[in-house]
C-alpha cells in the first residue's frame, strides 16, 4: 500500500469514526458517500434497516444500485452543480430498491461535503409512501368528482376565498350559456340579471364573511336573452386548520317550478278574489234571508193567533150549535195554527245557527243532557223513561248552541220512544281513532238506513205527521250547530230497534278558521 493509500484510509476511517456514532443511533435514512466512486462509507441504522442490508454490505454498494430508476448520466448530472459550487442542495424524487427486491418512493436531498477529506456527499432520504399514496387518492378523487360534475344535473362550481371562479361544470356553462373561460375569475357575475346582480353579490360576500351557508333564489340572463330562475347554493371548502380556501355550489334551474309557482298564484289570487265575492253575495242573501224571516215571522204570527184564537172563541162559544163535526174542524184549524207556529219558531231558530259570534267556553254536557230531560218530564210527567248519562263529559264550545243540540237530540229520543213500554236513553261518549264520540241512544221506532242521507235536510222526515210530531227541522239544526263546531254527526238505526244519534266537536281555533 502506498503512502497515499494509506493517507487516504485513514482519512476514511477518522470520518466513518466522527459520523457513526451519530448515524448509528438514528432512525433517519442518512448515507454518506464517497465523492469519487459514490460508495457508500457510511449509512444510519434507519437507512440499514429499512434496506434490509448490514453496514459492511452497504460499503461494497455505491449510491447509484440503490436508484433502479436513475443511470450513471442521470446522476452525475444532479451531483454536477453541488460539485462546481452552483448550489448548495439538489431535492428530487426517485425509488430505493431493498435487498430483498422491493421498492419505495424516496424523496432525496443532497448535500456537497467537499471540506470532509475525503469529500463525500450527505444523502438525507425521507420515506414519501404515505404522501404517493395520499396523493393518488386525491388524483383519484378529483378524478370521480370531476367525472359526477360532467354528468350531474345541477350546475356546479368552485370559487376562490375572494369569489373568483375557479371552476364550472358543462351543466353550468349550459344554464348560464356560457365557455368555461368566461365564466372564470368574475365572469360567473355577468351571466346575473342586472336586477338581481348587486343584490346576489352583497348575499355572497355576506355569507363569505359571517362563514354560513350561501342560498339564494336568482335570475340568470343568457347573451340571447333568454331569463333563467335558479336556486344556488354554495359552502366553504376548508383547509386541516379549518380556515376557508374556497367555495363549492350548485345552480339548479327551476325556471318550470317558478312559471307554475306563478300561474298558480295567479289562480289563487283570483280564486280569493272569487271566493271574497262569493262571500259577500252570500251575507247579503242571509241578511236578506234573515230580514224575510223575520218579515214573515211577524206577518204570519199575527193572522196565526188571530186563526188561533178566533177557533178557540168559536169552538167554546158555538159547539153546541156546530155540533161534533164542526168542533173537529175547528180542533183541527187550531192544530195546523199551532204547527205553522212551531214551524216558524224552528225556521228562525235554524237562522240563528248559521250567523252570530261563537262564545267559546267550558261546557259540562252531562250537565246540559240533564237540563234537557227534565224540560220533558216536566212536560209530560206521565210517562216512565230510564234515562242514563255518562258524568262529567267536558267539552269546549258555545254553551247556548249545544243546550239547542242536545234539546233537539234529547227530545227526538224522547219522542219516538213514546210507543215504548219500557223506553230508555242513553247519553254518554266513547272513543273512537283517539277523538271523542258523543251519543244519544234510545230504543225507540228507529228508521231504515237506506233513507239515512236525509236524516239532516230542512223539512225531511221519515215518520209521518200522524205518527210523530215535528217539523223536520230540528235535525237539520244539529247539524248545523255541529259544523260550526268543526265537528261531524251521523246516525245508526234499525227499524223498531232504536237509534243511535253521534257527533263529535272540534277546538274553537279549528271552528273559526272553517268558518
Amino acid at each position: 500500500m502506498t503512502s497515499d493509500q494509506i493517507a487516504e484510509t485513514r482519512a476514511s476511517d477518522a470520518l466513518r469514526k466522527r459520523w457513526g456514532r451519530i448515524l448509528e443511533n438514528s432512525f433517519d435514512e442518512i448515507y454518506l458517500f464517497a465523492a469519487d466512486n459514490l460508495h457508500f462509507l457510511h449509512v444510519s441504522r434507519g437507512a440499514l434497516q429499512n434496506l434490509g442490508y448490514s453496514m459492511p454490505e452497504m460499503r461494497q454498494l455505491t449510491a447509484l444500485d440503490i436508484k433502479p430508476e436513475i443511470n450513471a448520466t442521470e446522476f452525475a448530472a444532479l451531483l454536477q452543480p453541488l460539485r462546481d459550487g452552483q448550489r448548495d442542495r439538489v431535492v428530487f424524487e426517485t425509488v430505493h430498491r431493498r435487498k430483498d427486491g422491493s421498492c419505495y418512493p424516496v424523496e432525496v436531498r443532497l448535500q456537497f461535503a467537499a471540506e470532509e477529506s475525503p469529500p463525500v456527499f450527505i444523502a438525507i432520504i425521507l420515506d414519501i409512501t404515505e404522501r404517493r399514496q395520499a396523493q393518488q387518492a386525491r388524483l383519484e378523487s378529483e378524478r370521480r368528482y370531476h367525472a359526477l360534475a360532467r354528468i350531474a344535473p345541477v350546475g356546479i362550481f368552485r370559487t376562490d376565498v375572494r369569489g373568483n371562479c375557479i371552476y364550472t361544470n358543462e351543466r353550468w356553462c349550459q344554464i348560464a350559456g356560457m365557455h368555461p373561460e368566461e365564466a372564470l375569475g368574475e365572469g360567473w357575475a355577468t351571466a346575473l340579471h342586472p336586477q338581481d346582480r348587486e343584490r346576489v353579490i352583497a348575499e355572497w360576500y355576506q355569507a363569505a364573511k359571517t362563514q354560513v351557508p350561501f342560498y339564494t333564489e336568482c335570475r340568470f340572463q343568457r347573451p340571447d336573452g333568454t331569463v333563467i330562475w335558479l336556486l344556488a347554493r354554495a359552502t366553504a371548502e376548508q383547509d386541516l386548520d379549518g380556515n376557508a380556501i374556497g367555495y363549492v355550489g350548485t345552480i339548479t334551474d327551476f325556471s318550470k317550478q317558478k312559471k307554475i309557482e306563478d300561474e298558480l298564484r295567479v289562480h289563487r289570487d283570483h280564486l280569493e278574489e272569487l271566493v271574497s265575492e262569493r262571500t259577500r253575495e252570500l251575507e247579503d242573501v242571509n241578511r236578506e234571508l234573515e230580514a224575510f224571516a223575520y218579515s214573515v215571522s211577524h206577518d204570519l204570527r199575527a193572522p196565526l193567533r188571530s186563526i188561533d184564537g178566533f177557533s178557540h172563541a168559536l169552538e167554546e162559544e158555538c159547539g153546541d150549535a156546530i155540533g161534533d163535526q164542526g168542533t173537529d174542524y175547528l180542533r183541527r184549524v187550531r192544530t195546523a195554527s199551532q204547527r205553522m207556529g212551531k214551524l216558524i219558531d224552528d225556521i228562525l231558530q235554524l237562522a240563528r245557527m248559521t250567523r252570530g259570534d261563537m262564545q267559546w267556553s267550558d261546557v259540562d254536557m252531562s250537565e246540559l243532557a240533564h237540563e234537557a230531560v227534565d224540560r220533558l218530564r216536566e212536560a209530560e210527567p206521565g210517562r216512565q223513561v230510564d234515562v242514563r248519562v255518562v258524568p262529567d263529559m267536558q267539552v269546549a264550545g258555545d254553551r247556548t248552541l249545544l243546550g239547542v243540540l242536545m234539546d233537539n237530540l234529547v227530545g227526538n229520543a224522547w219522542k219516538y220512544t213514546s210507543e215504548k213500554d219500557q223506553a230508555c236513553i242513553e247519553i254518554g261518549v266513547l272513543e273512537r281513532d283517539r277523538q271523542p264520540v258523543y251519543f244519544i241512544k234510545d230504543n225507540g221506532a228507529g228508521f231504515d238506513m237506506r233513507y239515512a242521507d236525509r236524516l239532516f235536510g230542512i223539512f225531511q222526515r221519515l215518520h209521518k205527521p200522524d205518527e210523530f210530531e215535528g217539523t223536520g227541522i230540528g235535525l237539520a239544526t244539529v247539524q248545523r250547530i255541529v259544523h260550526r263546531h268543526n265537528g261531524l254527526v251521523w246516525a245508526e238505526a234499525e227499524v223498531d230497534r232504536g237509534a243511535t244519534f253521534f257527533f263529535t266537536l272540534g277546538g274553537p281555533n279549528r271552528s273559526k278558521a272553517a268558518g
